[in-house]
């Protein structure tokens, strides 16, 4: 396989996976007996007020910076290998820099997506105080 054509395999594998696994995690709520008072239905929908709120303070539930500048880490780290392993062997640098570069981005991304459905941890902070605030206990985020 063409180098060129590996890398364009690697970066649709990526996006197809960001794809599935881009979901992002709720609060999960104590079936109390303020919960059992007003129903699952008017609990999700408290949920996604204190959702709302926080964002709107400021309280993001992305970590959008932080994923990117990993990302671009690991492709300058796999730019990197794959120049000093093409100079150890005798290859095209530039060709597997670009090869090894975009092999580690790609992996990257993917690892970054799989984590992006964890808010950060002020945004649930935020919501979890919220909800408690309304009566209800949060026992986790899924």
């Amino acid at each position: 396989m063409e180098i060129g054509k590996g890398i364009i395999l690697l970066i649709v594998l990526a996006c197809m996976l960001a794809a599935v696994g881009c979901s992002t995690k709720r609060p999960v709520l104590y079936p109390n007996a303020h919960l059992d008072t007003v129903g699952m239905q008017v609990g999700q929908a408290d949920i996604d007020a204190c959702i709302t709120k926080a964002e709107a303070s400021g309280a993001s539930s992305s970590k959008g910076g932080e994923a990117a500048g990993n990302v671009a880490t690991s492709a300058a780290v796999g730019a990197a290998a794959g120049a000093v392993f093409a100079a150890i062997l005798g290859n095209d640098v530039g060709r597997s820099a670009l090869a090894y570069g975009g092999a580690a981005a790609a992996g990257s991304a993917v690892h970054q997506t799989a984590k992006s459905g964890d808010p950060d941890s002020i945004h649930k902070s935020f919501v979890n105080k919220c909800l408690s605030k309304k009566g209800y206990e949060v026992t986790g985020w899924k």
